[in-house]
Formats: structure tokens, sequence, C-alpha cells
């Protein structure tokens, strides 16, 4: 159920568009699931569908300016999940696809430890999937899982977002 999960969440979330009309990529950096419990949501306004498992996302971002974004937004997603039949799909989308994000830029380290607090991850992609480490390097400087903000203060820079988009060119 888990590769059904993950390919549900990629379809709706996921976006490889660095070079398109919203010059971003965007993916999933971390997901947890747990069965539904009536503490996650305020209230449900069709008690006729009551999802069977919350999952707490976290999306990250890479642009071609800043390059992966070292803060990150989340929400909790409802779904129903027919282990029989081995489907899931979205429930109650009202209560979080309008509106922010419940953990709205926040910190890598502070995401991880939001999405544990429902349950241990089932998933976690904290380098940008789209790209070739070639390119994140181009883009980060680094091709790190994630590079800690200290490494930042110390005055390393990165030199690589001072490139042309003709630098760019044999890289993507």
């Amino acid at each position: 159920m888990i590769k059904s999960i993950l390919e549900l969440l990629q379809n709706t979330f996921s976006c490889e568009d660095l070079f398109g009309s919203i010059s971003q990529n965007i993916w999933i950096m971390t997901a947890a699931i747990a069965p539904f419990n009536w503490n996650h949501v305020p209230s449900i306004n069709d008690e006729s569908i009551i999802p069977t498992h919350t999952i707490r996302v976290v999306l990250r971002t890479t642009d071609r300016q800043a390059g992966s974004n070292d803060y990150v937004d989340g929400t909790d997603v409802f779904v129903i999940m027919d282990e029989v039949n081995q489907t899931v799909k979205f429930a109650c989308e009202d209560l979080w696809a309008e509106g922010p994000p419940i953990f709205h830029g926040g910190t890598i380290p502070d995401a991880l430890r939001w999405v544990r607090d429902l349950a241990e991850p089932f998933y976690v992609q904290l380098k940008d999937p789209f790209l070739m480490p070639e390119q994140r390097i181009a883009l980060n400087g680094h091709d790190e899982d994630y590079l800690e903000p200290a490494h930042k203060q110390l005055g390393e820079t990165n030199s690589a977002r001072h490139l042309t988009n003709d630098d760019f060119d044999g890289l993507f």
C-alpha cells in the first residue's frame, strides 16, 4: 500500500518545472502515515466519508535563483485506504486543499520533528529528485542532503548562484 500512497502523493504534489512557467521543482521531502484519529481535524463536514488514515506530508522546492529551499511547508491530508482492493484515495479535501499549510516556512529539522509527531516517516527525500548531482551542485553549491545553517553562517557562499543562463545549458 505504501507504493500506492506514494504514487498518489507524487501525482498530486510533485512538479518538475524548473524551466517551465512556475520555474520551480516541487517534491515530497517526507511523509508519514497513521490511522485516522478525530484529534487530527477540528470537524468533518460529511461524516459519511470518514478517512481511514492521516498522511503528514512536507514539500520542498528548488528554483533557479535560490537553489533548493531550506524552508519547507507541510500539511495533513486524509485518505481512505482499501487494503482488500489495494486502493487509496483522498478524503475530506476541503480540510486541506485550500488555505495555508499547517507547517509553513519551517526549517528542515523542524519539519522532520513535526512529521515524527504523527509517525515515523515512510519516505524521506531531502535532495531534489529531478536534478542530477552536477545540477544540484550548480544550483546549491553542494550536493549534500541538507547543508546545516551553521555552515552558511561561517561565511560559506554559493558562488554557483551567480552563474548565467549560458552556464546552465550544459547541465540541464
